[in-house]
């Protein structure tokens, strides 16, 4: 398909110099996936910043051209890996000798890993996303990139003003060392002033060394940084495991509690985790809100990389109790968390640019990674087929599954692990959950989630039994397995709590359908809940 021809009269408007908005480029030859872009960025980004849609690279260029020449920014090019003449990583090298300060996002399901290394060592890659690809993550994508590109802009020209200000106090030096040598009686007040500035200096220059110190794991420096090839940016293939951690319900929970408990909770979880990802030779690539991604098998290489994942998914699940034990010694609520392992080949590098590199990983894995955790309940932790081909130690599966997931063709098999043997010797036993029947005629509304939006439909369903982590509902056949809903509740007289919950169906049978609370369904202290709980005699769950 030929280029479209782009009209470029909005670059300069009357009265004005050049455009005010910063611009978004998107290329690929497909209009269709051009339009849908369009729509989709234009949703989250259009207060901010143009869309351009071009359909070739030679038009994608000559834009590019005309926009630096109008001074106008642009943070951020999509770009597709298959087009007619230009391929995608051959035209981002090209856009990035024009400007090298924009980031770039390769989105194509037929890019090969030599296409992908290419774009990381030569075109600012920031990220690669396979297609079709979802909207959440196409946008957090995007709005991550356009954050990058300014803080970087922002730390050029807090660079080019320290330069200034040193410039300066070189000078100022020069000037006082002259006047001391004229005025004698001034020599000990100069000293005095040049210690200080140099004491200054050493602080700020601890400070910024022990800051960044946190963000890089000590076996990354190590082997990263220890030979000069190590700085350099760019990526490497490697069989690796990925694991995925998160909160449950903690987004809910923190909107709930004072911020300085938020962070105390979030510290003492984080600090016990990467304790324990260290100690099974794991390295952290980073934080997610109050989830943890990391990998196992680089930059060090680690042959049996998938029995330390799973063994230390194992022993993270372990250190809850302990956790939750000084939540309840400090009247702090209880918390819960899901993990997802995957393994397989990814590039694993420095990405990023000259000026803002990062330790990270490309690849399905990591996608993946995230899926499964999706799926996961608190105190579980789920391990795909492929981490368990990897496996050469005896491992207790509790239960198996399969799902489909998008951007895979085959449905995907799962595993709930609760025991890794063979030296390892890791256990995690989740607390029983014990439901009480509910007598009375209590009623629940649910409805399904998808990704964050909550759909108009409406499920009206009988509660059955009820503990604090999960409940037994009848009236609610047409939910399936491993959905997420929205719960809300009719208190006995009928009428409409003000709280409400989210949960995920853990299992669909004639007996009823299973839901795993992932935030609490009411407070502790409140009179219904309390009520709830004390009717009928002990329901054990066995569903």
């Amino acid at each position: 398909m030929g280029g479209k021809r782009i009209d470029r009269s909005n670059l300069h408007g009357p009265g004005e110099r050049r455009m005010s908005k910063p611009v978004l480029m998107c290329v690929d030859d497909e209009e269709m996936i051009l339009l849908s872009l369009k729509d989709q960025l234009r949703h989250h980004f259009s207060k901010d910043f143009m869309i351009e849609i071009i359909e070739s690279g030679d038009e994608a260029l000559e834009l590019a051209k005309d926009l630096i020449s109008s001074s106008v920014e642009i943070p951020v090019i999509i770009c597709d890996q298959i087009m007619p003449g230009m391929k995608g990583n051959e035209l981002l090298r090209h856009l990035h000798t024009l400007t090298p300060k924009t980031f770039s996002v390769l989105l194509t399901g037929q890019a090969d890993a030599g296409a992908v290394g290419d774009a990381v060592n030569h075109a600012n890659l920031y990220r690669y996303i396979p297609k079709p690809w979802e909207e959440t993550d196409l946008v957090l994508t995007i709005k991550e990139a356009i954050r990058s590109f300014y803080q970087d802009k922002q730390l050029e020209e807090q660079n080019r003003a320290l330069k200034e200000i040193n410039e300066t106090l070189e000078q100022r030096v020069v000037d006082r060392t002259e006047e001391v040598v004229r005025q004698n009686e001034e020599i000990h007040k100069q000293m005095q002033s040049i210690e200080q500035q140099r004491e200054e200096l050493q602080v700020r220059n601890e400070f910024i060394r022990n800051v960044f110190g946190r963000y890089v794991s000590d076996e990354v420096m190590n082997t990263v940084l220890k030979d000069p090839a190590g700085l350099q940016i760019g990526g490497a293939k490697r069989d690796i495991s990925v694991l995925l951690s998160d909160l449950r319900g903690f987004t809910m929970l923190s909107d709930r509690l004072p911020p300085e408990e938020v962070v105390r909770i979030l510290n003492r979880y984080f600090e016990k985790m990467v304790e324990i990802i260290s100690e099974y030779s794991g390295i952290v690539i980073e934080f997610l809100g109050d989830g943890i991604m990391a990998i196992f098998g680089a930059p060090k290489r680690l042959a049996n990389h998938a029995e330390h994942a799973v063994a230390c998914a194992l022993s993270m699940q372990q250190a809850m109790h302990e956790i939750n034990a000084q939540h309840e010694a400090e009247s702090l609520p209880m918390i819960e968390m899901g993990i997802g392992v995957t393994s397989g080949e990814v590039v694993v590098g420095n990405i990023g640019s000259e000026r803002r590199t990062k330790y990270g990983v490309i690849g399905t894995p990591a996608n993946l990674a995230a899926r499964i955790e999706a799926l996961s309940t608190g105190q579980q932790v789920l391990v795909s087929s492929e981490t368990l081909s990897r496996c050469n130690v005896e491992i207790d599966i509790e239960k198996e599954f399969d799902v489909s997931v998008k951007g895979v063709d085959t449905p995907l098999r799962i595993h709930s692990v609760s025991a890794i043997r063979d030296g390892f010797d890791v256990e995690f036993l989740p607390q029983k959950l014990v439901m009480r029947k509910v007598e009375k005629n209590v009623q629940l509304e649910l409805a399904v989630l998808d990704g964050k939006s909550v759909s108009d439909t409406v499920i009206t369903c009988t509660l059955v039994a009820i503990s604090k982590q999960q409940a037994l509902l009848t009236g609610c056949k047409d939910l399936k397995r491993h959905s997420d809903v929205r719960v809300r509740a009719l208190n006995i007289q009928g009428e409409n709590l003000p709280s409400e919950s989210y949960g995920k169906v853990t299992a669909v049978g004639p007996g009823g359908t299973v839901l795993r609370f992932t935030s609490l369904f009411l407070n502790e202290s409140d009179d219904y809940y309390s009520e709830l709980l004390g009717l009928g005699a002990d329901w054990e769950d066995t569903t």
